[in-house]
This record gives C-alpha cells, sequence and structure tokens, in this order.
C-alpha cells in the first residue's frame, strides 16, 4: 500500500504538532493557567509538560512535597484523566507511582511512599501527633470521590512506633494494615509483626462513611514496666489478658 503525498504531509504535520506541543515549558503552563488565589503552589517547575521536576509543593503556605520527577501518561487522556507517573522526595516523603485526576476523582495505581511520621503529619496540616517512627504504604489501587476513600487495595506500615508524651518515648512497636475493598465496606487487618504489644483486629470504612474499629491489644512477656502502666489507662484486660480498643462513628 502507497500512501498519497497528501497523507505523508497530514501525518507529517500532525507529529510535528504534537511534539512541539509535547515541549511546552511546563512553567509556562502553569503560570498561565494556575487558578487564581491558589493554596497549592508548585515551586521550580523544570523541563517540559510533558515530562520534568519540580522542587516543592506547598498547601496553604506549608510544604507537602519536594524535589518531585514527573512524567505524563497520555493514555489516562484517554479515560478523560490527567496521570502522571511521580517519583522522587525530600525530607518530607519518597514517593514512587501513579496519580491521575478528572471528573471520576484522584486515583492511584502501584503507588508507594515511606517517611516519617511527623512529617508525613505536618504535610497533612497536623503541627502535632503524640507519636514518631516511620510510616509506608504501597496501593495497587487508590480511588477518592467527592473528597471520600471510595476504594482501596494494599497496605500501610508503621514502624518503630512510639508515644512521645511520656518523660521518655514509649516504644509500641511494628503494626501492618492489610487493605481490601468490598462491596460492603473497606477493610483494614491489623496486626503487629515486631515490638512489645501483641495487636490484632480490624477497621471498616461503610459506603455511608460510618466507621467501625476492633482492635486487641496485650503486652508480650517482658514488656516494660511503663507499657504496662500505659495499657491500664484503657481498661480493665479480658480473661486472656486483651485489652479492648473499639471505637465507631461516622465521618463528617
Amino acid at each position: 500500500m502507497t500512501l498519497s503525498r497528501k497523507t505523508l504531509l497530514l501525518v507529517a504535520g500532525v507529529v510535528f504538532a504534537l511534539t512541539a506541543i509535547s515541549r511546552i515549558p511546563a512553567a509556562l503552563l502553569y503560570s498561565a493557567f494556575k487558578p487564581a488565589n491558589s493554596t497549592l503552589i508548585v515551586h521550580g517547575l523544570q523541563g517540559p509538560w510533558s515530562e520534568g521536576t519540580l522542587s516543592g509543593i506547598s498547601l496553604n503556605g506549608r510544604p507537602v512535597a519536594q524535589a518531585l520527577r514527573w512524567r505524563l501518561q497520555p493514555l489516562q487522556l484517554l479515560l478523560g484523566r490527567v496521570g502522571v507517573q511521580l517519583s522522587g522526595g525530600g525530607q518530607i516523603a519518597t514517593i514512587d507511582g501513579g496519580i491521575a485526576g478528572g471528573l471520576g476523582g484522584l486515583r492511584l495505581s502501584t503507588f508507594r511512599f515511606a517517611g516519617g511520621i511527623k512529617s508525613l503529619a505536618a504535610a497533612a496540616g497536623y503541627s502535632f501527633v503524640p507519636v514518631d517512627g516511620r510510616a509506608g504504604g504501597e496501593f495497587e489501587k487508590l480511588i477518592v470521590k467527592k473528597g471520600r476513600l471510595d476504594y482501596a487495595e494494599g497496605g500501610l506500615d508503621l514502624k518503630s512506633l512510639a508515644w512521645t508524651l511520656a518523660r521518655d518515648p514509649l516504644l509500641l512497636g511494628d503494626f501492618r494494615a492489610d487493605i481490601t475493598t468490598a462491596p460492603d465496606a473497606i477493610t483494614a487487618v491489623i496486626t503487629s509483626p515486631a515490638g512489645p504489644l501483641e495487636a490484632s483486629g480490624f477497621a471498616k470504612l461503610l459506603p455511608d462513611q460510618s466507621y467501625d474499629v476492633d482492635i486487641l491489644v496485650k503486652p508480650k512477656p517482658g514488656s516494660s514496666e511503663m507499657l504496662l502502666n500505659y495499657l491500664k489507662t484503657l481498661g480493665a484486660p479480658d480473661p486472656q489478658g486483651f485489652y479492648h480498643l473499639r471505637q465507631r462513628g461516622k465521618l463528617t
């Protein structure tokens, strides 16, 4: 099959146009389309909009991300979403994975993050949290619609979690939440891989945004006196020595 000269010129023109569009500087597009009075500010954009780097992102004047590289995911445009592959990070957290946004909400895919608990809490707007340690997670898929968590498949880890309101930090250990989604609820199964506490239980988020948390904890043999005294503030243990952490409510 022989293509006509007109067809070849048309194909060449389309390729040239797409190439030219893909090379438009990201900083130029950001300046042109940034919403007025936006509280989300992107700093240090370098490279074309299809692939480049940025030095940081701030929200309401606080840094939420640093030193990131992005690459546009063109196939997401066919689904009505703008998607990018993100990687990098700084003192706040390291990030690696896909993120897409559109009329269907926000989606994460094959997404991993890790960082200090206090740094992550500060980025989320919490200036003080009574715990310290490391936090991380990996999600095959996570979907947020209209500001609500709609779907999640993955896991969260807390490493070397410590309660910091005591005179000396109280080590609580490592904890894991394996998260799955079913039609009736998003469920996180809680375990404690290492540390002075034995923990098991679940946390469920229902479609109507009500939640149910039921976790059992008890000290392992040889736990410190400080930990034993702290657990006593939770109430009386059951005959097996477990303290029950139970809470129900509804997200606003």
